[in-house]
């Protein structure tokens, strides 16, 4: 009795997925990726590069559940001998070595591990819209002496109610033409 059980249930399977499938469902494809490299590329400050943002202090009243964000700060970002082909600059940040990222929002998590818990940093840009890591922030102009300076934002996020301690967070990021 339990084999033609199990049997049936797989049938019934067969049945459904045949079933799916003749309906038009479509269960395969391609990611087509095109990009484009430049030669002429502006560079970055000395200051700017390996920049160090110090968030405020925030109580944890203030992040007390997923959601929350405060302690904002603003972070330039200042590159110089732009080519004259190039009139617009932006970062595109990233996670360093596929870690210190929430793939589900896109923050930094929290690197320190007897820090502060439930919390993360989230990028923002000039326009103080989300930037999630893997993007390019928006586009800053280049003047007539081929520089930009590219200001964005930083600050917590609460993924839960947050407890007191330090929070550490790290980025790279590369200089994009749009």
């Amino acid at each position: 009795m339990r084999n033609f059980k199990l049997a049936l249930c797989a049938l019934a399977l067969t049945a459904t997925s045949a079933s799916a499938l003749a309906a038009g469902e479509v269960t395969q494809g391609t990611v087509t990726f095109n990009g484009e490299l430049v030669a002429d590329t502006c560079s970055i400050v000395d200051e700017s590069v390996n920049r160090i943002v110090t968030l405020p202090k925030v109580s944890t009243q203030t992040l007390a559940k997923a959601g929350d964000a405060a302690g904002s700060k603003g972070f330039d970002l200042n590159v110089e001998k732009c080519p004259s082909t190039v009139t617009q600059v932006a970062a595109h940040f990233e996670a360093i070595g596929s870690s210190g990222v929430d793939s589900a929002t896109g923050n930094l998590t929290n690197t320190d591990a007897s820090g502060a818990k439930e919390v993360e940093v989230r990028l923002y840009n000039s326009d103080e819209k989300q930037l999630k890591l893997g993007e390019s922030g928006n586009p800053f102009p280049v003047d007539a002496d081929g520089k930009a300076t590219l200001r964005y934002y930083g600050g917590y996020y609460a993924t839960g109610a947050t407890t007191a301690g330090k929070v550490n967070a790290k980025a790279q990021y590369t200089l994009v033409y749009p």
